[in-house]
This record gives structure tokens, sequence and C-alpha cells, in this order.
């Protein structure tokens, strides 16, 4: 959502030739119009009819048809033309209140989103944006288009480009686990608490969070907002979290493993004060569980959402800290002193809650390429990732097994390609050490193979779904088993409820039953990386495997199970399992080459 409002006025590409000669001809027209208006402040006469020749197509999420019809430099150079038009126009002492209305005009003509939520998510952000034209006498398109157009491969010149010292030496042996003496941990993810969740409001709401307390009521059983939530964009009211929290505290573990967005998907009108009383919810942990809970911070925790303030930001009203003082405090009774002194400086910290055994929490939201922060610096935000390195050589010194926690996980174009880069780095390096590595964010049951540079596996990441069911999916939890000895993930079992069902009986008990285990489901004989990876081979070749896969990621969801999984569907699963860092897709291609082969 944040990606889609800051590139308001980079929506505005003509992709339909259906009034053009070309589309070059549309894409021409539509930038001349807005060049013409952000240069005058007078809409030329032909404005409207320009822009009604505009679909506005998903930009920012690298829609294929959009990049068919118009391609990647035209994408880039329409961006750089608005980058540029805005950076000129502060230069020249545009104001805030000019700014704001300018930037909310476009995206209200566009019908990007409707007024109130253009208006909140303009002004949440406008601050942020000014403070960086203004700090950045040398600022460039390239550092803003590179940054938020990825998918585009918009040139980014060497903004982002930067490395961190990885010890030398190689990997330590790895032990193989027996499997004699295990404990459990929990792994629960992405509640996103709306106390503003409503049942019978409509589903359909138009805007980016439905079922809030202030929109229309639905009007029949096909759009109304259910009792427990619902499978449109909806999240997730208080009694549906306590019932989650509650009921996964049945099962028997040693830990809890919370990876991240306490806070709504209501991204027009958060604020600190409201932020701060969602990410008190953690208080519900300590009533539902009396283990230590280790969780991480999510993206729409601060204020705005996604946003990560750079080391040494002057500006109170911009500085992230505040997120990171509330949750040392929150979190203070599982963490040590040392861990609250680097979750204080970055947001991230680590823990050995007992001998031979290393949790450490990281803060991946910097990695966000809509954390517009990164246009004012990159460079591993918080020395995050140079701690890592230095965290797990001293775990290796020590014979201990480290499990990793992080919110966003690496892959996609959402992670800024150095710091996957970087991250991949240094897990390659630690592999054998690493034993354990899970992250949120997603909302969906999906894992990642990390490959050497000789292709082979040395590391999985297991995603811990959600509880909201944002969106097409049912709740649900993780219970992972583990080596006693080794502290290797042995299996997993999710767990979840027929959303649908539930909401047709809603004074009956919640239903909550075992999804599957993944080594029954799969057939693996472990959940070492080289098994995962042989699993991977088989479900290019074996493709009734990868729609199971499918049907497990929404958690056999109605919608989704409806929905279907075609063969580019599949074959897109089969490879964002392994992208690690984005555009790296030789593993991805062989694993086409042999889904496509199994189809001769």
């Amino acid at each position: 959502m944040g990606a889609k409002l800051f590139g308001f006025v980079l929506f505005c590409l003509c992709v339909s030739a259906s009034t053009s000669n070309t589309i070059e001809d549309g894409f021409q027209l539509t930038t001349r119009a807005l060049t013409e208006y952000l240069n005058t402040g007078v809409r030329p006469g032909y404005f409207s009819y320009a822009l009604s020749q505009c679909p506005l197509p998903n930009i920012l999420s690298g829609h294929t048809d959009v990049k068919a019809a118009i391609g990647d430099s035209q994408v880039c150079y329409l961006c750089s033309q608005i980058v540029d038009l805005f950076i000129l126009k502060r230069r020249l002492g545009m104001t805030d209140v000019e700014m704001a209305k300018e930037a909310s005009d476009i995206c209200i003509t566009l019908k990007i989103e409707n007024e109130r939520v253009c208006d909140g998510i303009i002004n949440a952000n406008l601050g942020i944006f000014m403070y960086i034209i203004d700090n950045n006498a040398d600022l460039k398109n390239t550092s803003v288009c590179g940054l938020i157009l990825t998918n585009y491969n918009c040139d980014s010149g060497n903004a982002y480009e930067w490395t961190v010292e990885v010890p030398s030496g190689k990997t330590v042996d790895k032990v193989k686990a027996n499997g004699t003496n295990t404990f459990n941990i929990l792994h629960i993810s992405d509640i996103h608490y709306d106390p503003l969740y409503t049942p019978g409001k409509s589903s359909q709401c138009g805007e980016p969070l439905c079922c809030q307390d202030d929109q229309p009521d639905g009007t029949d059983d096909s759009n109304t907002c259910g009792y427990w939530s619902d499978y449109s964009d909806a999240d997730t009211p208080f009694h549906t979290m306590q019932e989650a929290l509650r009921e996964s505290g049945t099962h028997e573990f040693d830990y809890v493993y919370y990876t991240g967005d306490f806070v709504s998907h209501r991204v027009w009108s958060t604020s600190v004060e409201n932020n701060r009383d969602i990410i008190a919810v953690t208080d519900q942990f300590k009533a539902y569980y009396n283990v230590p809970v280790y969780p991480v911070l999510g993206n729409h925790e601060p204020h705005p959402l996604n946003v990560w303030s750079s080391d040494g930001v002057d500006d109170a009203t911009l500085s992230t800290q505040w997120v990171f003082d509330l949750v040392a405090e929150q979190w203070g009774e599982w963490l040590t002193e040392d861990a609250k002194k680097t979750l204080l400086k970055g947001g991230y910290y680590t823990v050995s809650p007992r001998k031979g055994f290393r949790i450490v929490a990281l803060n991946s939201n910097v990695c966000y390429t809509v954390n517009w922060w990164l246009v004012n610096d990159s460079e591993d935000p918080h020395d995050q990732l140079a701690w890592l390195a230095e965290v797990l050589l001293d775990a290796e010194k020590n014979s201990e097994s480290v499990h990793l926690l992080m919110h966003i996980p690496t892959g996609s174009s959402e992670c800024l390609s150095s710091w996957s880069r970087e991250f991949r780095k240094i897990l390659r390096r630690f592999s054998n050490t690493i034993t354990g590595h899970f992250s949120g964010h997603t909302h969906r049951d999906l894992l990642w193979v990390y490959y050497d540079d000789d292709e082979q596996a040395v590391g999985v990441s297991w995603n811990g779904a959600s509880v909201t069911p944002f969106s097409n999916s049912n709740p649900s939890y993780k219970l992972y088993q583990i080596d006693g000895e080794t502290f290797d993930v042995l299996d997993f079992e999710e767990w979840t409820f027929n959303l649908t069902l539930a909401n047709l009986n809603p004074t009956r008990d919640v239903d909550w039953y075992k999804l599957y285990s993944f080594k029954e489901a799969y057939g693996v004989g472990s959940m070492e990386p080289s098994e995962v990876d042989k699993l991977l081979t088989r479900m290019a070749e074996d493709h009734s495997l990868i729609q199971k896969y499918y049907n497990y990621k929404f958690r056999n969801s109605d919608v989704a199970v409806k929905n279907g999984c075609n063969t580019s569907c599949q074959k897109s699963l089969l490879c964002d399992m392994v992208t690690t860092v984005h555009g790296d897709t030789e593993k991805c291609e062989e694993l086409k080459k042999l889904y496509d082969e199994s189809t001769k």
C-alpha cells in the first residue's frame, strides 16, 4: 500500500492503445499532460482525457501485462521525469501544504484511492519526503526510481551498492540430529489486530481495509463481514486474536516465536498513539503463554507504516526511535540487558535461552523497498548485518546453534537487493551454525531454499503464515519440533480453522484442526536443506505436489481452492522458493525447465 501511494504519479502510464496510434503515443500524451500541470499549476484542457486513457494498473507490482505493453525503460523514464519535477518544485520553494495538495489531487483524480485514503497516506508520509529532498542536495531521480521500481530494473547507479565484511573461513562441520531428545517451539505471526473490526459491515468496501466501523453495512451474505473475520481485505478482531492465542496455548512448547506485525492494515489513519496501544497487545502473550516469547518487529509497527528512520535523523516527529523504546519496555522480561541495547539501537537483538542455543531476532524491515529512508541512507541500516556476522562468528566459536527470526523474508523485489545479497553471504558462511530460520510478512505458508555458489542447498527459511486472513487465507499457527542437541528443525505442524464454517456458526467453538505435518505431507526423510531441495525437484516433476503446496499456502481456504493454481501459478511458486536475492533466477530457470519437460 505504501508503494502504491508513494508512486501516485507513477501509475499514470497509458497501457491502452485503443485511443492512440501506439502505446508510445498514449504514454507521451500522459507524460505531457502531467508535466504541463506540474510546471504551470494549471491543468491543460486535455488533462482529463489523457488520464482517462490510463486504466491504472499497479505499476509498482511489476504486473507482467504492463511490462509487456510499455516496457521497463519507459516506466523508468516517466518516473525520472516526475521525481525531477517534484525535486525542482521543492527547490523552488513549494511548501509542504502545496506539495500535499498536488499529490492528493493527482491521487484522487486518478482514482488510485478515495479522498480520505489519499489524504491520510500522503499527509502521513509527506514530512519524510520533504526531509529527504531538503537534506540531500545531490538527490537524483535514480535513487528514488531505482528503489521503488525494482521490478522494472530502473537504474539506481551506485546508490544502493555496498557490502558487509564477512569473517573468513568455512562453516563448521554439520552434526547430524538424532531426534532422541526434542522440544517444541510455537511460531505465530502477523496478527494485525484490528480494534475497529465490525461484523456485518461490507467486505467489499473499496478501501485498503474493510469491515471497519465507519464503512457501509454489507447488503447480503456474499459481501458481509463475518464474526471471526473475512477472506476479503480484513484483519483480526480482538476475540479472534484471543481465540488464536488460547488455542495455540493448548500445545506443549518451550518458546514462542512471533515474527511481526501487530498493527492493522488501516494504513490511512495510523498514528503513534494508536500504534503504541496496538503493539501493547504483547501483554496478551503474557496472559496466554507461560514461556518466553521472542518477537520481532513488523513493517506495520511504525507510523507511517514501512518507514524506519536513518541514524542521525534529528527531527523527533520523523524518528521511529519511539518504536524501539516501546518494545524494549514491552518485551523486557524476556530479554537480557545486552539484548535491550541493540533493540534500542536498531530493533534487533540476541539471547541464549539455554546452553548451546542462541536466538537472533532481526529487523529486516529496513530492507523494504518502500522504506523511504533508504533513499537517505541505505548502507547496512543500524549496522545490523555487520553485527549479525559478529554474533554468528561468536556462536561458531562457542559451538552454539542459532535460530534466525525476521519479518520480511529476502528474495522478492520488496527487499533491497544489496541487503538480501549481503544477508545471503552471511548465511552461506555460517550455514551449519544456523539451524533454524523463520519469517513472517507474507501471510502465506511458504518456504525458501538458500544455495551456495555451487548450487548446493545450505539453508531453508520457514514462513509463519498468519493469524490474519488478509486476504483469502484461513488463520493459522505452526508448531515446530526441534532436536534438543543440535537444535535442527525436525518437523512442523500447521493448525488452522475454516473461516467460512466458523462464521456460519459464530456461537459455536471454533473447530481448529491440524492441516498437515511437513514430513508426512511431502514424504521427506528430514527437513535438511538437501532434502527440501530434492522435494522441489519432485514438485517440478509431480505437479500434484506443487498443487498441494498452493493449497497449504492459503491453508485450504475456500477462496484459494476455488481459484486454483494454473501452470503459470505453479511455475511462479517454484521460482519463489529458490529466489533469495531479487534478480538471481538461475535456479528458478532450472526448475521451470524440469516442469516443462515433465509435461511433454
